[in-house]
């Protein structure tokens, strides 16, 4: 078969329909290091042409983050949200011990063995935080979880719990122990990519207590403590995306002062997995750790602590918990 060689005139108008197609399509960029793609001619039945995941896979996380097809997802470069809250529960194992009155003068109460109080809690908890800057290195982080807690026992040994009064035994005793932990923190991520996001966070924690031991029955007793701790800690925040949906979290403080007949301590470390199957929508599992030592022996300037006593706290607590993402 012979074919004609088209005239000056058809060639002209054959370029000015390709170049209408190709203006209505709109350019391809082809990314640093990749290969482009002709199109080629098999024979009537098409033209072949990267697939959408294979243009993503090209492109690469540098443009932005893959799903789970391989797709890029729209709308960021990185898994970082800018804004993000969170709701869930909390079941947690806790052991406290609390004096009343000055050091030498109580007795330390170990209040789930001695006075019954709940060895464990299942409570809420809440958080918030917001990126405020366009290069999403700065964070504030705002959360509060409640370990209020209350028991009742009858005694059976005689407990000197300070300032005179004895829990004879056979007495029965009812406690009751709040504690709210609030917590407001700054953190600066010094590295962060597309995977990793690395801070180092400055931290206040706010924590109202409130302690009350009412006895009746053989001898009647109640005595109560109460202190709002200001206690400010340092630390360190760790983001990894295994993959954009799935994200592992981990959050590690600490803090120790000193202050005229003030003391205290704190440890904090919480750890989890997060996935997120849609945009704005995530599910949470993790695994909380919180020590607690607060410990006053006279007058002090310390804000909200005015009385004498002492506790010590510690709690394991593992948690649920779903998110919106922004």
């Amino acid at each position: 078969m012979s074919f004609m060689r088209p005239t000056p005139l058809e060639s002209l108008a054959l370029a000015a329909i390709t170049c209408a197609s190709c203006a209505s399509v709109g350019p391809r960029s082809v990314p640093d290091g990749a290969v482009p793609r002709m199109l080629v001619s098999d024979g009537g039945r098409g033209s072949t042409a990267p697939s959408p995941g294979e243009w993503a896979a090209s492109v690469g996380p540098s443009v932005g983050a893959l799903d789970r097809d391989g797709a890029v997802v729209s709308g960021s470069a990185t898994p970082w949200s800018t804004f993000g809250f969170e709701a869930g529960s909390v079941s947690s194992a806790i052991d406290s011990t609390v004096r009343v009155g000055l050091a030498g003068a109580g007795l330390g109460l170990d209040l789930e063995d001695l006075l019954g109080l709940n060895s464990s809690n299942t409570t809420i908890k809440a958080k918030a935080f917001w990126r405020f800057t366009e290069n999403q290195r700065h964070r504030v982080d705002l959360s509060w979880l409640d370990l209020n807690r209350q028991g009742s026992k009858t005694v059976s040994q005689d407990i000197n719990i300070g300032n005179g009064e004895v829990i004879t035994a056979g007495t029965t005793a009812t406690t009751k122990l709040d504690l709210r932990l609030i917590r407001a923190q700054y953190s600066y991520s010094f590295f962060q990519d597309e995977r990793v996001d690395l801070g180092v966070c400055g931290s206040l924690y706010v924590l109202p207590i409130d302690f009350e031991l009412e006895a009746t029955g053989v001898s009647d007793a109640s005595d109560s403590f109460g202190v709002t701790a200001p206690l400010p800690a340092v630390g360190l925040r760790f983001d990894f995306a295994i993959t954009p949906r799935w994200l592992l979290q981990s959050d590690l403080n600490l803090f120790y002062l000193e202050f005229d007949d003030y003391k205290g301590a704190l440890t904090s470390w919480s750890g989890g997995v997060e996935y997120r199957p849609w945009d704005h929508f995530a599910v949470g599992l993790g695994l909380e750790t919180f020590s607690l030592g607060v410990e006053q022996n006279g007058r002090t300037d310390v804000p909200g602590v005015n009385e004498a006593g002492s506790i010590d706290l510690g709690y394991v607590g593992l948690g649920f918990s779903v998110k919106t993402r922004w």
